[in-house]
């Protein structure tokens, strides 16, 4: 007989998944203002935050090369993942709010 250990669960804070919803937030913001293409994804086989920046002018042009590649690892089963998670997440964040277009005229 044998006898399977269970895992620990990740350690996926409320911290980690609110910088994941702000991020993917930004992405919409920032696709929406139409220079950008912005792509985010949560990849649970190997459990990481996964953002690629694209420039629409490339899209169109059949290029979907990302321009911009980040991604943080989130914690996971061994120690050592997800140590840096939230840093590495707040880092994308910053990243993206640069791409942020100032609102102009009514708006501003």
């Amino acid at each position: 007989m044998t006898t399977v250990a269970q895992l620990p669960a990740p350690v996926l804070t409320q911290a980690h998944r609110d910088a994941m919803a702000y991020i993917q937030d930004l992405a919409i913001t920032i696709t929406l203002q139409g220079v950008y293409a912005v792509s985010t994804e949560y990849a649970g086989h190997v459990h990481t935050f996964n953002v690629d920046v694209m420039l629409f002018s490339d899209t169109a042009l059949g290029n979907y090369t990302a321009r911009k590649v980040m991604y943080a690892s989130l914690p996971g089963r061994a120690p050592y993942m997800g140590e840096q998670a939230l840093r590495e997440l707040q880092a994308i964040a910053r990243e993206l709010e640069a791409l942020l277009t100032p609102p102009t005229g009514d708006a501003a």
